[in-house]
């Protein structure tokens, strides 16, 4: 049931961009701040250009990074999380001191930092956020591998001599997918919490090119004169992290 209203949303959400999308850089000189029409269902902005066409390209700029910094800390953390818990003792020590120290950085302070040595774009924000969620993944990995690593069948491929690279990645990897899908979904939405935050600050990929955070920066000026500038990238930020929750719960639960 759940599948078919999703699809079914997801269908509708097609036909509305089919409908409705612009060029999201074009500005309409008679259309500043212009309120919600059905030429415009969301308003324009402050520069004319209309705010639902910026909002789905928006979408594609701040997903396209929460995705690819999270997948890059997954797959970091899947090699080093196994290596830290399978091998323990000092490799364990060395790799989770490192791990301890990001964790002890603010994130913005880390956002910073790269971004002063990257510059403003999108590898900088990608890297950014793929360092401050690293930590995560590779305790979690750790943890699982470090319980896994004394099941009985690992002790049987070892006692078959076994490669420790097969150990841990034919036969530990596949037992450990669900809480990998755990960490990716909780990730992902702080990813996207992150990356509209950076936005919001101005850190994230600079105007013209829309973000979701970066709408929001352009907005608060006109949250009085023209609330829908605001209110329309807040509830897609909302949104779509209220959605990755639930997923996380269910991966949780089941």
């Amino acid at each position: 049931m759940k599948k078919k209203m999703y699809l079914g949303l997801f269908i509708i959400f097609v036909i509305i961009c089919i409908c409705f999308y612009q060029n999201p850089y074009t500005m309409h000189e008679n259309a500043v701040l212009c309120a919600p029409s059905m030429k415009h269902i969301l308003g324009c902005d402050n520069l004319g250009r209309d705010i639902f066409s910026r909002l789905v390209l928006g979408s594609v700029y701040s997903l396209a990074i929460a995705f690819g910094a999270i997948a890059m800390a997954v797959i970091a953390g899947i090699i080093i999380g196994s290596i830290a818990g399978y091998y323990g003792k000092l490799t364990d020590g060395i790799i989770m001191s490192l791990m301890e120290v990001i964790i002890a950085i603010p994130g913005i302070i880390i956002a910073l930092g790269v971004i002063i040595i990257m510059g403003v774009g999108f590898a900088s924000l990608v890297t950014a956020i793929f360092i401050i969620y690293i930590p995560r993944c590779v305790n979690m990995v750790r943890g699982v591998v470090k319980k896994e690593k004394n099941m009985e069948y690992v002790i049987a491929a070892k006692t078959y001599g076994v490669s420790d690279f097969r150990i841990l990645y034919i036969h530990i990897l596949p037992n450990i997918v669900k809480p990998l899908m755990v960490c990716f979904t909780t990730g992902f939405a702080g990813a996207i919490l992150t990356e509209a935050g950076l936005g919001y600050l101005g850190l994230g990929i600079q105007p013209p090119y829309p973000t979701w955070g970066n709408i929001l920066n352009q907005s608060q000026s006109y949250f009085i004169s023209a609330p829908w500038f605001t209110i329309a990238p807040g509830l897609a930020i909302i949104f779509t992290v209220y959605q990755m929750k639930k997923l996380e719960r269910r991966e949780t639960r089941y």
